[in-house]
């Protein structure tokens, strides 16, 4: 029998109050994800996946005019339930992220260094600069970064794309976080760069036992990260199931469109969705669990 979910989302809501009325943005979102496991949810621009991760993250409860229902589950405590400090000592320790682009996510005024020691006395507040530093230097040798010194001694500007994106999922999970939200990483790189960089995130969420909620709208590269894959169109869940699964027998008309989206030497076009309506998005389609 499995453990309790590190993640638990149920009947998830969000809709924001504005000058016209009320708009209805998420539609009883379910969605959970169990340790050590890498789920991708995956949908195109606007449709609600990033929205997902920044009430995860606590970000939304108080922006105004946001109205959040439903219930978010971290480790089985209820996040709504939190203040908005007890939501803020949660990231960078038992929560964290990684953004599509590393070089704007990091800070341009400080140095790499400082920025580790930063993140790292979130965790511990009494760590040395010293011990810190010997701590990030473990950490960036674990996404294959020989030259540690230069590194941590440099700006976010002195530094690659690609580089900036390994330091970013060092950083992430330097406090060995349970759950680890990836927001289209790699996405700001060349191709060859985010494979490398996918493989090194895959083998060190492997090595600490995260939890991993990957978004993304691109199907072809979910496919050789996550566990178990989520389809979210106009902020519902119409699909899920394990990859293998749902690549060998997609049955939703929007999961279907994704994937002849992919780019493909042969071509083809991309099939209608069919018309919007309510009985469009009821029911969802789920597959069958993947065996223990």
């Amino acid at each position: 029998m499995r453990d309790a979910p590190t993640l638990s989302i149920s009947d998830l809501t969000l809709s924001f109050r504005n000058w016209s009325g009320v708009s209805q943005v998420l539609h009883g979102i379910d969605l959970d994800i169990h340790k050590g496991e890498r789920v991708g949810l995956v949908g195109e621009s606007g449709s609600g996946k990033s929205v997902i991760a920044r009430i995860i993250l606590g970000t939304l409860h108080d922006v105004k005019g946001a109205q959040i229902g439903g219930d978010v589950r971290l480790g089985g405590r209820d996040m709504a339930g939190m203040s908005k400090s007890e939501r803020g000592e949660l990231r960078g320790t038992e929560l964290s992220m990684i953004f599509q682009d590393p070089t704007t996510a990091l800070n341009p005024v400080y140095t790499i260094g400082m920025q580790f020691l930063e993140v790292l006395r979130r965790g511990d507040s009494g760590m040395s600069a010293e011990d810190g530093k010997v701590r990030s230097a473990e950490i960036l040798g674990e996404v294959s970064i020989t030259d540690v010194d230069r590194v941590l001694e440099s700006y976010p500007f002195q530094l690659s794309g690609g580089m900036n994106q390994r330091v970013m999922i060092a950083m992430a999970l330097v406090n060995e976080p349970q759950l680890l939200l990836a927001d289209e990483p790699g996405t700001a790189l060349d191709v060859t760069v985010q494979a490398q960089t996918l493989e090194l995130m895959r083998n060190l969420v492997e090595q600490h036992g995260t939890s991993v909620l990957f978004i993304s709208h691109n199907l072809g590269v979910v496919r050789e990260f996550a566990d178990r894959i989520y389809v979210i169109y106009k902020g519902r869940i119409v699909e899920r199931g394990p990859t293998a699964s749902i690549f060998a027998d997609p049955r939703h008309p929007y999961t279907k469109a994704l994937m002849a989206a992919i780019p493909r030497l042969t071509g083809g076009g991309v099939p209608d969705i069919a018309e919007e309506s309510e009985s469009f998005f009821d029911p969802m389609i789920t597959h069958g669990e993947a065996p223990e």
